[in-house]
């Protein structure tokens, strides 16, 4: 084979594996992280899939809240909002809605960076819990 054609094989072998590197995180098979923070008597862990969040987007969002005891507490609002504190960009906020032990939420972020996802926990009249993590789109 003469040098051209390796480099070519090269170069297509190279763009076949960046593809099939894309789908993969692209499909929601990566791998899952979670964050968790206390804030007012309440202990919430973020979970969320894929793992890094891609910018531009959607990823799943599973928050766990549970109370000083360690009880799950499923009789609570959860909001999400997330905003880009470098580009003064904010994604919108979301309701969770119960799912099991917790609540699920959609996280977009609309780009790659450094994003801070705020969770405010409300239950009856108690003041509401408030936990920020910060989440790098890639």
């Amino acid at each position: 084979m003469t040098r051209v054609r390796w480099a070519a094989l090269v170069l297509l072998l190279g763009a076949v594996a960046g593809c099939a590197e894309r789908q993969a995180g692209a499909d929601g098979t990566g791998k899952t992280c979670t964050e968790s923070k206390d804030s007012g008597g309440l202990t919430v862990a973020l979970a969320y899939t894929p793992c890094p969040i891609r910018g531009g987007q959607s990823a799943s969002g599973h928050i766990t809240v549970k109370d000083s005891s360690g009880a799950v507490v499923k009789d609570a609002t959860v909001k999400v909002l997330p905003e880009m504190p470098s580009m003064n960009m904010k994604s919108g906020e979301q309701d969770a809605t119960p799912n099991g032990d917790g609540y699920d939420s959609k996280l977009v972020l609309g780009m790659g960076g450094d994003w801070t996802v705020k969770v405010v926990v409300t239950r009856g009249s108690a003041a509401p819990a408030e936990v920020s993590y910060t989440l790098s789109a890639k």
